[in-house]
């Protein structure tokens, strides 16, 4: 009767979530208690098992005894020290507790028992360590006061402190000791000794208790806050106590006094309650509810907790979507362009994602309910996440991201599904993706019973390539991302990571680049700053002035946080989410186009990527941005880059001098993060420049060189900007990743649209450089550069600020957004045409009637073609055949040239279907 009345739940749902897979059974409910980590049925013969044939596990089963050893044998004689140290109103019993402005005010009311203390303030910033239970005085908090010690004061000494200033080491006291309930309660299931029952029931029972007689706090401003608080925490995903406290109460469930179960019950249902009526529906925060809820309604009886399993499957509230909406909503799906990312910057999607999947892991295991049916994006972000990846394996850095290793949790997750289900096509390759990326950090992390029952569940596979699930470039329009890429591992791999603000978590940043080569994000991202309150965060990091971007009049600024001003896709090569094998393989380009609304005005930027040889290449940028209204005064372009020097030369290699400057500050009526700059100098130049970055790094030298135009107007600064903080720990030595970054900012007076900011970026390991030589030629709509390399080659990259721009001098063309053209000694090395409708170059012609994207090209002694659709081929009649023999999605076929006259020189010219890298001759 129980699996049938959970599948009966389920049917009301979820249409079709309880038909059986085949060669599998339909998801069964656990019965009894525990059922949250373990099934009580077999959970004890389960963890026997895995002891006796694995032996990591047995060394983590033995580490948790050990580690709970002292806690537990002190608690049979002095029972009080580990209860005295739960954060409680011990002296007042306060009920009603009033916040105002982020901050606790003060608690009114009186219970008959001690009661949970809330939270000092919203932002976890604090002047004061979290002390070691050993240093936590017993009982302490009369009259609000703790006593912590100082970190920033001298000596550091202790002293009593306002909880109003103890950021949230209230929570965090009170989560550890809530820890170690649980593990003291998973050992006394897993071995029957009350000494671990009695210490665990002591530790939960003093907390549910008090917190029976909490209310809902108060928000004296009556304002925004009220809708995000907790019953202990200014925000409701910061409820993370109720994971270990419902554990502990599962674990230990016959240890309970019956009597005392309705009161602790009771204390759990107004705590779900509260978390459903708060929070934020539409991004990471309801996922996170959802885990508590459903935690909660693991450990409540049968109908009481299946009502809560309702509000998250199929109710829903204001501020708690159901499931199925969130994933609608944060996946876009429904949009043809949805590619399996979550609409938040990269490190809040990979935890969304295992949120999700933990939430379909609890209503499998624990409900019966087979809820990954009807979230089809799951398995489908699993596939994404390697997108994010950089070649040295972090996640790219936009937003309030840090550079780090993937999570796949949620990989582990869909792979004990479909092992749960029979699905043993998706279980292998789930295997090998989760071979593919796993971490160090997997299997558990620092929790200690979760590692352990963990330990043994993901089986063994040989990873693959982590090309195999990545494509040259890739776009995400609902997170506003778009990543290109040449080659996908070692130093040699070079990566533009794009970013515009849309969704959760994103950055004021207008067009935000991030350039990768040498091993590092040597433009980086700058991270979130030292907290999301903090004013470094609100004024700096989280703005423009902290990318590399363009600022108009000095003033461009949005909403960031919850952002809805993305970029708009123009155009991208390759097409984004195409394999590399049908690539041109020494280029990739995207352009992108903003609407930057302080100023209204249009931006639009062209960054590629162009492939010298196999260990060499550059980044290009054509930044473009225009006030609609035609009233510009200046645009900033900015540049930060790892180092600790930044010099201009001239194109010589001389250096320049600068003179120290005041301007570009608040105090000109630039934005207030211009003010986080320091050690300003600047100089102007009409002719071209460079700008050189050096970077000394454990013996190792990185450079960064920026090839630069001179003009009227045109001024060029030298300055240091905040470090970056989203370096993960570990990345770099200390002394670089907190030193500030060298930064360019070239400041044109008036428009930059028709006089675009043009860079050619070198990276390199202090050898010499490949490039020799940057030429801008032209000015307006179209324009070119012509980049000299040391073996005599010259790369003509095209750029116009539309499809019908045209470019023509010297015997050079293009009509369209971008193309290249690659000569050595006069003769053509290649030609593409990354979007446009013509490109042209020493005699020889790419044409299409719409825009097209093609290339023709040498390799190994061949001339090879690509093109996304039909396209006329021109080349010199001296050096080719009058027919072409080529295949074509498997079939031969010959196509006849025809000859024609063009600029009093013969050529011929075929008509070429699209193909992907085929052989011409």
């Amino acid at each position: 009767m129980q699996a049938f009345r959970h599948c009966a739940l389920a049917a009301l749902l979820l249409v079709g979530t309880c038909a059986a897979a085949p060669g599998s059974q339909p998801p069964q409910p656990r019965t009894g208690h525990p059922r949250l980590l373990v099934d009580a049925a077999r959970g004890r013969a389960d963890l026997q098992a895995l002891l006796a044939r694995d032996a990591d596990a047995a060394r983590r089963y033995a580490a948790l005894v050990a580690r709970m050893h002292p806690y537990v044998d002190r608690h049979r004689t002095d029972p009080a020290w580990i209860v005295s140290r739960l954060q409680m109103y011990w002296q007042s019993h306060s009920t009603k507790v009033f916040v105002k402005n982020g901050v606790y005010d003060h608690a009114e009311g009186s219970a008959p028992v001690p009661t949970v203390r809330f939270t000092g303030t919203r932002d976890a910033a604090s002047a004061y360590f979290t002390p070691k239970l050993e240093d936590v005085k017993p009982y302490m908090g009369e009259r609000d006061l703790l006593w912590l010690q100082n970190r920033n004061a001298s000596g550091q000494p202790w002293e009593w402190v306002s909880q109003a200033k103890s950021g949230r080491i209230v929570e965090a006291i009170n989560l550890r000791i809530a820890n170690l309930a649980r593990d003291a309660a998973f050992l006394y299931w897993a071995t029957g000794d009350d000494a671990y029952a009695r210490f665990a029931y002591d530790i939960f029972s003093t907390y549910m208790a008090g917190m029976t007689w909490r209310e809902e706090p108060v928000d004296l401003n009556h304002g925004h806050d009220q809708t995000l608080l907790g019953l202990q925490s200014f925000e409701t995903i910061h409820e993370d106590i109720v994971v270990p406290l419902t554990e502990a109460y599962d674990f230990m469930h016959s240890y309970v006094p019956a009597d005392r179960r309705p009161l602790f019950d009771r204390a759990f249902r107004q705590w779900a309650d509260l978390i459903v009526r708060n929070g934020v529906p539409w991004n990471n925060w309801n996922l996170i509810e959802a885990r508590f809820i459903l935690h909660i309604a693991a450990v409540l009886p049968t109908q009481e907790g299946d009502a809560y399993v309702r509000k998250v499957l199929k109710e829903g509230a204001a501020r708690q979507w159901t499931l199925r909406r969130l994933h609608d909503h944060g996946y876009n799906i429904g949009d043809d362009r949805a590619t399996g990312i979550w609409n938040e910057s990269p490190g809040y999607s990979m935890n969304v994602a295992n949120d999700f999947m933990e939430c379909v892991e609890l209503l499998d295991e624990v409900f019966g309910i087979d809820v990954l049916p009807d979230l089809p994006a799951l398995p489908r972000a699993a596939r994404a996440l390697p997108q994010y990846l950089l070649p040295n394996g972090r996640t790219v850095g936009f937003g309030d991201s840090r550079y780090e290793t993937p999570r796949t949790g949620m990989i582990a997750r869909l792979l004990a599904h479909a092992r749960r289900h029979g699905k043993a096509e998706d279980a292998a390759a789930y295997a090998t993706l989760l071979a593919t990326l796993r971490g160090a950090d997997e299997g558990g992390g620092t929790d200690p019973v979760r590692g352990l029952l963990e330990a043994s569940k993901a089986p063994a596979a040989a990873p693959a390539s982590v090309a195999a699930y990545q494509t040259p470039t890739f776009y995400a329009p609902n997170a506003s991302w778009l990543v290109q890429r040449n080659g996908h591992a070692g130093p040699d791999a070079m990566a533009i990571s794009v970013a515009g603000s849309s969704g959760n978590h994103a950055h004021a940043n207008g067009i935000a680049m991030e350039l990768y080569a040498q091993g590092l994000s040597l433009a980086p991202e700058s991270g979130r700053g030292s907290g999301y309150l903090q004013n470094d965060h609100l004024e700096y990091y989280s703005q423009f002035p902290a990318h590399n971007t363009v600022v108009v009049d000095g003033v461009s600024a949005y909403p960031s946080m919850k952002s809805n001003h993305p970029f708009t896709l123009l155009a991208a090569y390759p097409a984004p989410g195409s394999p590399a094998a049908a690539a041109f393989p020494r280029a990739t380009f995207g352009a992108v186009a903003f609407r930057e609304p302080e100023t209204d005005a249009e931006q639009q930027r062209v960054l590629g990527i162009v492939r010298v040889d196999g260990t060499h290449g550059y980044f290009v940028d054509i930044f473009r941005s225009r006030r609609r209204d035609g009233k510009d005064r200046y645009h900033d372009y900015l540049y930060h880059n790892l180092g600790q020097s930044l010099r201009f030369l001239d194109p010589a290699g001389q250096l320049l001098a600068t003179t120290p400057s005041q301007r570009l500050s608040f105090a000109d009526g630039d934005l207030i993060g211009y003010d986080y700059w320091r050690d300003r100098a600047s100089l102007t130049s009409r002719a071209p420049l460079r700008a050189r970055f050096d970077l000394q790094l454990s013996g190792q030298q990185r450079t960064m060189t920026a090839w630069l135009q001179g003009g009227a107007g045109r001024e060029f600064f030298s300055l240091l900007a905040p470090p970056s903080t989203a370096w993960s720990a570990g990345m770099l030595p200390r002394e670089v990743e907190q030193a500030p970054l060298p930064t360019l900012v070239i400041r044109q007076a008036g428009e930059a649209w028709l006089r675009p900011f043009t860079a050619v970026f070198e990276p390199g390991d202090g050898g010499p450089a490949h490039v020799v030589g940057v030429e801008q030629v032209g000015d307006g709509r179209a324009l070119a550069l012509r980049v000299r390399t040391t073996d005599g080659a010259r790369q003509t990259i095209f750029s116009g600020d539309a499809e019908d721009a045209v470019f023509e001098r010297d015997g050079q063309r293009l009509r369209g957004r971008y193309g290249i053209a690659a000569e050595r000694d006069g003769r053509l090395q290649y030609l593409f045409l990354g979007q446009g409708r013509e490109i042209a170059s020493s005699g020889y012609a790419l044409s299409a009637p719409a825009g097209a994207a093609a290339a023709l090209w040498q390799q190994d002694g061949r001339w090879r073609f690509s093109a996304d659709r039909p396209v006329r081929l021109q080349v010199p009649a001296a050096d080719w055949p009058a027919q072409l023999a080529i295949t074509v999605d498997g079939r031969a076929t010959r196509i006849a040239a025809r000859r024609r006259q063009v600029d009093g020189r013969s050529v011929l010219d075929y008509a070429l279907p699209a193909m992907t890298a085929a052989i011409l001759r």
